[in-house]
């Protein structure tokens, strides 16, 4: 997802970083941004819950 990977970008954070402020594996983060895993209600919680800025309308275009 080129949203996802442009703010993990924006915030200066690796992969690895952001799963783990997630309480995600890095091997799911990962997923989820490349596109191969749908990002689940409780991953998108806790990206909206972690950083309110984050746009949700981007997940589902």
């Amino acid at each position: 997802m080129t949203y996802l990977k442009e703010f993990r970008k924006s915030k200066n954070l690796t992969q690895e970083q952001l799963a783990d402020i997630l309480g995600f594996t890095k091997s799911h983060y990962v997923k989820v941004e490349m596109g191969i895993r749908k990002p689940g209600f409780n991953f998108l919680k806790a990206l909206k819950d972690r950083f309110g800025e984050v746009d949700m309308n981007e997940f589902f275009k």
